[in-house]
């Protein structure tokens, strides 16, 4: 399948694994240039295996997106290496899973921090570099902790043209 993502540059965070892994993965088999970003120490080794699977360069850096400064760097190391962004990624993890009862106000609030602040930062930093270029983000996300039984995934896509 030919998505025409040959040149474009992609961020994906939180691809160390998972979700996050994949879709870098997948990006790069497209032909994208791709930066991918973790707190994990499996970042370096999963950059090595994707470029080596697919023959793309992969620069991978650590970071933790609930920083700003970390932020910052991860997005102006990957425009400073491919000369621009074309398409971010804003994958994060969740709390741990439990019942609503289960679940303190300080796991909801570093929840809340991960899932939704630092995505609302990522495309604040990364939004005048995705404006060149009318690109898009995608924002994945699981929220295993709304109910005992339910593991929903929200996935929405904003386009700015």
């Amino acid at each position: 399948m030919d998505l025409q993502l040959r040149g474009k540059v992609a961020l994906v965070t939180a691809a160390s694994k998972g979700l996050g892994k994949a879709t870098a993965r997948q990006f790069a088999r497209e032909g994208a240039k791709v930066a991918i970003c973790a707190r994990s120490q499996l970042i370096d080794k999963t950059a090595a295996k994707i470029a080596s699977e697919t023959g793309t360069e992969v620069l991978s850096l650590r970071a933790d997106v609930t920083s700003q400064a970390d932020i910052e760097r991860v997005i102006n190391a990957t425009v400073e290496k491919f000369g621009g962004l074309d398409i971010l990624v804003t994958n994060a993890g969740g709390p741990p899973s439990g019942t609503f009862d289960d679940i303190d106000l300080a796991t909801w609030e570093a929840s809340i921090n991960l899932t939704l602040l630092s995505t609302v930062r990522l495309v604040k930093t990364a939004l005048p570099h995705l404006r060149i270029v009318a690109a898009c983000t995608a924002k994945t996300t699981a929220f295993p902790y709304l109910a005992p039984t339910v593991f929903a995934v929200a996935i929405s896509f904003d386009k700015w043209t």
